[in-house]
């Protein structure tokens, strides 16, 4: 499992998700992760590379 900071697409608050993905998994994936903060959905959009995460996109988790 990997942790990572987001920053709320809604309230600009940062808070933290936990990622995981398999060892194997090299691609894209989008979650859906509710603010700690404010409660609204955050979609997340990130890929895989040999284990590395790298978060692309926070936007709107309501679309």
């Amino acid at each position: 499992m990997t942790y990572k900071i987001i920053t709320c697409f809604f309230c600009f608050e940062q808070f933290e998700v936990s990622l995981e993905v398999g060892t194997s998994f090299n691609g894209n994936n989008s979650e859906i992760y509710d603010c700690e903060v404010c409660c609204n959905p955050n979609k997340l959009d990130y890929e895989v590379y040999d284990g590395e995460i790298n978060i692309n996109y926070v936007g709107d988790g309501n679309e």
